[in-house]
């Protein structure tokens, strides 16, 4: 059969199903009552680059070797920006390409450069522009597109217009935006034959994360006014794709199966991951220098308002000209903002202060590590984690922490070591105000340490002053198909990776046998899958299709990348 796909960033059943019920999503409502339903369990870390890149290919992250938008520099402090360029495994489109179907797909996060597919393809958000080399295949697709449907937009810039306080100019955007990609679908979906057709809608999450706190009554930042004003902007994004999802299910034919994939769910922002240095301070694995409130605190944080100032306040031509002249200026920036004032010889773990992640502060991994490799860092492993498991929320007392995981527990492959050694994963059936640090050994209190703390120039996209709403475990997974099996909820657990067999057994392509998902069978009837075996294939010398093509950023491209990630939250 053929599939389509529409991939909503960020959606979330807790969504979808009240509005369903109340009526105000008829196009998913009609999808969830003749089709099937589920969670659709995100990568361990919920981060967008992983999890789109674990859509495409059917690995984790351990494997395919993307677990940000970028990657920590061996033996510095520094990292390097990645693209789709740098994964290691075939993505679902090549394959179902090289096995003589006709892919589409457009906007799919981690697809720079685009592939050479038996069709058509429009890169995602790590493409530095939708000029740069590479966004498009062909490689006129992109002036084809442009002059049907207007400028292409590769991401609204919402995050840069909440932190400006252009609130009525993020929701045009936004608006905007979302028309815009339904345009380029409606037009690629009947100017080029298609056997795979994926598009991705990002802007759910973007709306996710800027609008949170106007649509969630019990939000800390909740406030009654601006909510009636702007209480409704998610749903409204959410029933502008709604109106685009009936014209979908009317217009497909009978031998297509439909689905709907998200990369990850959606809930509320709170400061705990901002706070783990703090945390990892109080408990006596980080070190800061002693003259913490000297002449040196005061120049960061002059440098963080400059630089939030910067981003804010000035035109996009300005920032780009400043990042060009001065190449170097932002990552000493950033470096001073996230690891301020670390006394690295007497640290042993540290945090970026922005994601639930712990390093452990290795010697002979980082430049001035100290931590001995083997049984010390094994056994710090086990007691940051026993202590992580144990800590409490600042307001209510209550343990907020569901899991601590060491990397090598929840990846497998060539590439484990390319994550942080700790992941903590918050609880989401508890409201979380912020991670309870203990006193200080030189009689500071925590509470008293967190407001000195608050006045810390945060990265803009990752201000929880500011952006409201954050990243969940659960995503969605909906289908209808002419091989259904039983509608309704599934009674099965689906994880993302499962989502690139189970597409290529659709398409009776097949499947590699060194991905780690599995088909969803209960999405096809008993019919279905005893009349077709699954196809099986080993995978080629090396570990499968390597990538498309690796590709280094030039400076310029690079700068843009780095920009866009920091608008929306996904770089520190």
């Amino acid at each position: 059969m053929k599939v389509f796909i529409i991939g909503l960033d960020g959606a979330s059943l807790d969504l979808l199903l009240p509005w369903i019920e109340a009526g105000q999503l008829p196009g998913f409502a009609r999808l969830v009552r003749e089709g099937c339903h589920s969670n659709l369990e995100s990568v361990p870390n919920q981060r967008s680059a992983a999890a789109w890149t674990s859509f495409q290919t059917g690995k984790n992250p351990g494997k395919h070797g993307i677990f940000e938008f970028y990657e920590r520099i061996p033996n510095t402090y520094d990292i390097r920006f990645v693209n789709g360029g740098n994964r290691d495994g075939a993505s679902f489109f090549r394959l179902a390409s090289d096995a003589g179907r006709c892919v589409v797909a457009i906007n799919v996060p981690m697809s720079y450069p685009a592939e050479a597919v038996n069709g058509a393809i429009l890169a995602g958000l790590d493409a530095p522009g939708s000029r740069s080399k590479g966004f498009s295949h062909p490689p006129d697709l992109i002036d084809e597109v442009e002059a049907a449907t207007g400028t292409y937009v590769i991401e609204p810039g919402l995050t840069g217009c909440i932190v400006n306080g252009e609130i009525d100019r993020a929701v045009r955007l936004l608006q905007e935006e979302l028309d815009s990609k339904i345009r380029v679908t409606r037009f690629l979906m009947s100017e080029y034959p298609w056997d795979l057709f994926v598009t991705v809608f990002r802007s759910t999450d973007a709306a996710h994360h800027c609008f949170w706190k106007y649509h969630d009554s019990e939000h800390p930042l909740f406030d009654r006014t601006a909510a009636r004003k702007y209480g409704s902007v998610i749903l409204e994004a959410y029933q502008r794709i709604d109106r685009f999802l009936l014209e979908i299910l009317d217009g497909l034919g009978g031998d297509t199966m439909l689905l709907i994939v998200s990369d990850h769910g959606c809930g509320p922002k709170h400061p705990a991951g901002n706070q783990l240095n703090l945390w990892l301070e109080s408990m006596g694995y980080l070190a800061y220098e002693k003259d913490r409130a000297g002449p040196g605190n005061l120049v960061t944080r002059l440098v963080g308002e400059a630089y939030r100032w910067t981003l804010a306040k000035t035109p996009r031509r300005t920032k780009e000209h400043l990042w060009r002249v001065l190449p170097g200026l932002r990552n000493r920036v950033q470096a001073r903002l996230c690891f301020s004032g670390i006394d690295w010889a007497r640290t042993r773990a540290f945090s970026d202060s922005l994601f639930p992640n712990v390093w452990i502060h290795v010697k002979g991994r980082d430049p001035f590590g100290i931590v001995e490799p083997g049984r010390p860092y094994e056994s710090l492993c086990d007691e940051i984690a026993t202590r992580l498991r144990a800590s409490r929320d600042e307001a209510s007392g209550q343990p907020i922490v569901d899991e601590v995981f060491h990397r090598s527990r929840i990846y497998s492959g060539l590439h484990v070591d390319g994550a942080p050694d700790l992941l903590v994963r918050w609880r989401e059936d508890t409201r979380i105000r912020g991670l309870a640090i203990p006193s200080q050994p030189d009689g500071v209190s925590g509470s008293a340490r967190r407001r000195a703390d608050a006045g810390r120039p945060f990265i803009p996209g990752e201000d929880y002053r500011v952006i409201s709403g954050d990243h969940r475990l659960n995503g969605i997974l909906l289908c209808k198909s002419p091989a259904q099996g039983a509608p309704g909820r599934l009674q099965c657990r689906a994880g993302l990776v499962d989502v690139a067999p189970t597409v290529l057994y659709a398409l009776g392509v097949p499947i590699p046998d060194d991905m780690d998902g599995e088909i969803v069978t209960p999405l096809f009837g008993p019919a279905f899958l005893a009349s077709h075996p699954p196809l099986r294939r080993k995978p080629e010398a090396g570990g499968g299709a390597g990538p498309p093509q690796v590709t280094s950023y030039a400076k310029e491209d690079e700068e843009q990348v780095r920009q866009r990630l920091r608008g929306l939250g996904y770089l520190e």
